[in-house]
């Protein structure tokens, strides 16, 4: 079983990631500018978290785990919206 404050540290992680990630979404839609490094690489965060939150998972007691699949529910959608606006600004 992993340790509270581990869980706490990487919770807090996942979630600062997912803000930055969300930030160049809405730069991406607000300014409807073409996907630059820092949009790619926040995708590529949030894809590593993915695996990273299915790994933390393994170790987590029912109340983490409860956790980790509602941030897992956050990411996945974040990651969605930034692939579909991705490919409604390169059709443009």
């Amino acid at each position: 079983m992993t340790t509270r404050k581990a869980m706490d540290d990487f919770i807090h992680d996942v979630e600062q990631k997912l803000s930055n990630a969300e930030e160049m979404l809405n730069l991406a839609n607000q300014n409807q500018f073409e996907n630059d490094a820092e949009y790619s690489l926040a995708q590529q965060e949030l894809a590593k978290l993915e695996s990273e939150i299915e790994h933390w998972k393994l170790s987590a007691n029912s109340q983490q785990k409860e956790q980790l699949y509602r941030l897992h529910l956050l990411v996945s959608n974040v990651m969605n919206d930034m692939v579909l606006d991705q490919i409604k600004l390169d059709d443009q």
